[in-house]
Formats: structure tokens, sequence, C-alpha cells
């Protein structure tokens, strides 16, 4: 039972990557000095969000591994994050944590220069998160073969 619940999060985490994908393959740098129309702002918007939503479902979905895999959750997000490392599905904690707290400053207003560079740092962020899907599935499909 919480296999398939584990099983049935991942996929929620591809169907999210699938569209944080297609907002950063569409990625135009944000220019400061550019007056953008409500209309123009949309991308950016979204690109923010998804990038949001995925980073909050990778790291729901990295405490209901943990759950199955230790039969208990870890007190902090950064003991969470440090067994997800020790299993290799991630490289780094401080990447993580600062994803976090990158979707914290695009809900502030900020001058157009910074916006510049929260965007630019939404879209690397980005592709490294959609490398990380690739890891968890093949580490799934390892613990799915084990019984």
């Amino acid at each position: 039972m919480q296999k398939d619940l584990i099983s049935e999060r991942f996929k929620e985490l591809q169907r999210a990557i699938i569209l944080l994908r297609a907002s950063v393959k569409k990625f135009k740098p944000y220019r400061a000095r550019k007056t953008y129309t409500p209309a123009e702002m949309e991308y950016y918007d979204s690109l923010s969000f998804r990038f949001e939503k995925t980073v909050e479902l990778f790291l729901h979905f990295f405490k209901g591994l943990e759950s199955f895999l230790f039969g208990k959750v870890s007190d902090t997000l950064r003991d969470r994050l440090f067994a997800m490392q020790k299993l290799n599905l991630i490289d780094t904690i401080d990447f993580w944590i600062e994803a976090r707290l990158l979707r914290n400053k695009v809900a502030h207003d900020y001058l157009p220069e910074q916006l510049k560079d929260i965007y630019n740092e939404i879209h690397n962020k980005s592709k490294s998160i959609i490398k990380n899907i690739v890891k968890i599935e093949k580490y799934l499909n390892t613990i799915n073969t084990k019984g």
C-alpha cells in the first residue's frame, strides 16, 4: 500500500517535471530595462509557479520515501535531505535548501534587476531539478525489483 503511494507521488512529480521542462524550454532572460505587460509577465509567473510546485513536490516525495524506507521521518528538512543524499538521490543538501528559499523570494516585490537574477536562478535550478528525476526513477526501479 505504501509502495503504491510512493508510486503515485512519483507520477505527480513526473507530471510537474513535464510542465517545468516546457517552461524551461521557452526561457528568455528577463530584461530589467523592459516594461513588461501583464500578458508578457504570465510566462515568468508560470515558470515561477511551476518551479515552486516542483520543489515542494520533490520535498514532499522525499518525506514519503523516507517514511517508506526507514519507517520514520526526520525532524528537520536538512536531516531528510541528508538521508536522500546518502541514497545518492540528490547531490547536495544546500541546493534544495536554496531552491526552497528561492521560491520565497519570488513572492515579494523586487526591483527589475533583482527579478532578472531571480528568474535566471530559477531557470538554472530548474534544469538541475529536471535531471534529478532520472536518478529517482532508477532508484525506484531498483527497490521495486527487490520486492
